[in-house]
């Protein structure tokens, strides 16, 4: 790759770098190539500041005048490559509306379903088949505020790595474990071997989430937006419960209804369990 700097930064689409950027916003080379595209100095600064996988580090000269020494610092104590672009460029490769003078690529990380399984957070949330990309961001971030050991992800599920999912989970796609999962039957199967029970949101469930014991090690699942959870994973959900609401609501966007009842099972195991809890969470307490 050329070298490139602040005072002759790319401005050509040919070039052979700004093409690779480019591949990253197609999901079938995010995929082959386990790397994706993340926007923004505060995003950046902080995958570099806590050494998360960052491949490369994207700017315009602008970023030197809005706050980026840090990033460039972080950049080369860590000798993470810098490639300079135009304004331009930038603004034509860049899926934000306002982009900012930074992008990165970062390096996805490797898990598997015992990584979730295995973890002694014992909270793990499957999202199965969800189509918005902001729904499944804000999941990601949740997960992560509460101490959950990941997110499960099943087949036809939005792909977490596109730019509007890793916007919506504010970084926490760079932290928490995602495991994509081609059966959710059998994650489910071998959940229940792990002593796990699976609860599920139902407007007709007869036990709120308030009156069930989430202290369990517990499976949180997710269905799709519209149609909620199919037959053949409904039939391995141990309890459906219902979130109180106003007769005048009949149901809640999915991330909400999962920020719901995730954070009454953190409440439960804070205040029942206390030993429980993660322990960077027991640190903050």
């Amino acid at each position: 790759m050329q070298q490139t700097s602040p005072h002759k930064p790319i401005i050509a689409k040919e070039n052979t770098a700004v093409k690779y950027l480019r591949s990253l916003f197609d999901s079938k080379t995010r995929k082959k190539e386990r790397a994706f595209l993340i926007e923004g100095t505060k995003i950046v600064e902080d995958a570099l500041r806590d050494d998360l996988n960052v491949a490369m580090v994207v700017a315009t000269p602008d970023l030197v005048r809005h706050h980026g020494k840090g990033i460039l610092k972080q950049a080369e104590s860590k000798s993470v490559k810098i490639l300079w672009i135009s304004r331009q460029l930038m603004d034509a490769i860049s899926e934000s509306k306002t982009p900012q003078p930074v992008m990165a690529v970062a390096r996805m990380k490797q898990f598997s379903g015992d990584d979730l399984l295995d973890n002694n957070a014992g909270l793990i949330i499957i999202a199965h088949q969800l189509q918005d990309p902001g729904n499944l961001g804000s999941i990601i971030r949740t997960a992560e505020a509460v101490g959950a050991s990941g997110v499960a992800i099943t087949s036809n599920t939005v792909d977490p790595f596109n730019a509007k999912t890793i916007r919506a989970s504010m970084g926490s796609i760079l932290r928490l474990p995602l495991v994509h999962i081609g059966d959710g039957t059998a994650f489910i199967k071998a959940s229940r071997q792990k002593k796990f029970q699976t609860v599920a949101t139902m407007v007709t469930g007869k036990q709120t989430h308030f009156d069930v014991d989430l202290t369990k090690p517990t499976v949180v699942i997710l269905g799709q937006e519209g149609t909620g959870l199919p037959q053949d994973i409904s039939a391995d959900v141990d309890l459906f419960v219902r979130i109180p609401m106003s007769k005048s609501i009949d149901s809640l966007n999915v991330s909400v209804a999962a920020a719901v009842v995730l954070y009454e099972t953190m409440r439960q195991r804070f205040y029942i369990n206390q030993d429980e809890i993660p322990t960077f969470l027991a640190k903050r307490a």
